[in-house]
């Protein structure tokens, strides 16, 4: 106990001191460096978003990604920043490497004013997603929106360049369900039940059911009957039948149709030598013929009698069915 009142007794050493401070203010110093080295040494562009959602979820540092790639962090998630009283849109800021953006593109990118104007005026939109719908983690999403609403922005005074945003896939869900008449459907759904349940009470279910069954009845009776089958069975043998005479039918048409044309080719020969001698009978009877007069009128007759032949050979050339229909009348012909 004295040589511990001794010791507390004695003077500090000054030098161990100040190497304490230095040692501490190093480590200090390479914290801030190790911590800070990205925005030090890597240029950064920062940005502020303004979201109606709910920013749960959303931390400082979590990744900023475009299309799924990340190009920046989440620098801050405040509550309230430069914007009107009744705005009550949570503010975020962001910062986009662009080193890190570069380095994953071909083209140079730029990030002035200018060129932000330009990407919004075609879609350029920012949102919410989850990086895992286990955890609820969230991160910031910036892509091109087609169709996208007009952008609407809420600063008071430009302090930050800002990047509008759009509400979250569940979010719209949710605003389409506040918008839904649910009273109006279920008001809706209940009269229909009302007047269903109506008709079905004005419904005499007994008579129509003994109304079908008479009729099954009915027919069961009418397709057992023998009439009935007594019916089909007369109809198969008249369709036999039918088809037995259509095959003789057939069977005598074509060979009446070839004895027919061998009979008119015949015809056709015998006229033509007929012709002929008919020709040759014309000019024996010519006026300066010295054949006599009776003998001239009979040739003149056989020469008649010939060509009405040679027509009725023609006439049945042209019209063979004749043979076995008939000559058709005036009426007919017409």
């Amino acid at each position: 106990m004295i040589h511990a009142i001794v010791d507390m007794s004695k003077k500090a050493n000054p030098t161990l001191i100040g190497l304490f401070f230095v040692v501490g203010f190093a480590l200090t110093i390479t914290g801030l460096l190790l911590f800070s080295s990205r925005s030090l040494f890597h240029p950064q562009v920062t940005f502020i978003l303004y979201f109606e959602d709910s920013l749960k979820g959303l931390e400082p540092g979590a990744p900023v990604k475009f299309r799924g790639v990340t190009i920046g962090s989440v620098v801050e998630v405040l509550i309230r920043h430069n914007q009107p009283s009744n705005d009550h849109s949570m503010p975020v800021i962001i910062a986009i490497d662009k080193e890190m953006a570069q380095s994953k593109s071909d083209e140079e990118l730029q990030f002035d004013k200018t060129r932000l104007n330009q990407l919004v005026t075609v879609g350029y939109r920012a949102r919410l997603e989850a990086e895992s719908l286990v955890t609820g983690v969230l991160y910031v999403a910036l892509d091109f929106v087609p169709n996208a609403p007009p952008p609407e922005f809420h600063q008071l005074s430009h302090e930050y360049e800002e990047i509008p945003t759009l509400p979250t896939d569940v979010q719209k869900l949710l605003a389409a369900l506040a918008h839904f008449d649910i009273a109006g459907l279920s008001d809706k759904l209940n009269s229909v039940l009302n007047r269903l349940d109506t008709s079905l009470s004005e419904l005499n279910v007994r008579d129509i059911n003994a109304g079908v069954t008479n009729l099954l009845s009915s027919a069961n009776r009418l397709v057992a009957s023998a009439d009935v089958s007594a019916s089909l069975a007369s109809l198969n043998r008249t369709l036999d039948q039918a088809r037995a005479l259509l095959k003789r039918i057939d069977g005598r048409v074509d060979s009446l149709a070839d004895s027919a044309t061998n009979t008119l080719s015949d015809a056709r020969k015998t006229f033509a030598d007929l012709r002929v001698a008919i020709q040759n009978v014309s000019g024996l009877l010519s006026t300066d013929s010295t054949i006599p007069a009776d003998l001239r009128q009979a040739l003149q007759e056989l020469g008649n009698a010939g060509r009405a032949v040679a027509d009725l050979a023609e006439f049945l050339e042209r019209n063979p069915n004749s043979l076995l229909v008939g000559k058709k009348r005036a009426k007919e012909q017409q």
